[in-house]
C-alpha cells in the first residue's frame, strides 16, 4: 500500500473515531439565592412573592387576551395561505404534466448534451417535481402566537430587585446541563 495512501486513511479513521468521543459538556448561568436570615427581611420576601405573583396572573391574562386577539389574523392568513397553495398546486400539476410527457416521448435534453450525446447515467435525467405542502390552519395560529403573544413578561428582574432590596443575595453560578463529567 502506498505510504501517502495508508496516511489518508489513517487521517480518516482519526476524524471518524474522534467524532465517536464523548461530546464536551455544556454548561448555563444560574443564580442561586440566598434568603436574608433576620424576620424584617423574611416578610419583606413575602411581599416580592405577592408581587411576582401579580406579576406573572397579569402576564397570562395579556397571553390570554392575545390570544384572542390573533383570531381575526390567523383566518386572513390562512386564507392568504390557501390562495397560494392553490396556485402552487396548480404549477405542480402543470410540472407533473411536463413530466409524464417526458417520461412517455423519452425525451432527452439536447439543448446541454447536444444532438445524439447522452451522459452516461441511468434515466431518468428530469427528475419528478415536488409535491406543495398544504397549509394548515395551526401552523399559521402557531405562527402567530410566536410573533405576537410569546413576549418576556419582566417579572424576574422585578422580583430580583425586590429580593436584593430585602437584604437577599443572588450568587451567580455555573452549572453543567449536559454530557457532564462524573461527580458534577
Amino acid at each position: 500500500m502506498l505510504p501517502a495512501l495508508r496516511a489518508l486513511i489513517i487521517g480518516v479513521v482519526t476524524v471518524v473515531l474522534a467524532g465517536c468521543a464523548n461530546p464536551s459538556p455544556r454548561y448555563q448561568s444560574v443564580y442561586r439565592y440566598e434568603p436574608p436570615a433576620d424576620s424584617t427581611g423574611q416578610a419583606c420576601l413575602e411581599k416580592c412573592g405577592q408581587k411576582m405573583e401579580v406579576c406573572q396572573q397579569r402576564c397570562t391574562a395579556d397571553y390570554q387576551t392575545c390570544l384572542k386577539g390573533i383570531e381575526p389574523l390567523v383566518e386572513g392568513r390562512y386564507s392568504e395561505s390557501l390562495k397560494r397553495y392553490a396556485a402552487e398546486l396548480e404549477r405542480y400539476r402543470w410540472e407533473l404534466e411536463r413530466y409524464q410527457l417526458y417520461l412517455s416521448m423519452s425525451w432527452h435534453d439536447s439543448f446541454w448534451y447536444g444532438r445524439g450525446f447522452y451522459p452516461p447515467w441511468p434515466e431518468p435525467y428530469y427528475f419528478p417535481p415536488a409535491a406543495p405542502k398544504k397549509p394548515s390552519r395551526d401552523e399559521e395560529f402557531g405562527r402567530l402566537r410566536k410573533e405576537k403573544c410569546e413576549v418576556e413578561c419582566g417579572c424576574q428582574p422585578i422580583y430580583d430587585t425586590c429580593f436584593l432590596a430585602c437584604g437577599g443575595k443572588r450568587i451567580p453560578e455555573i452549572k453543567c446541563i449536559a454530557d457532564c463529567p462524573e461527580g458534577k
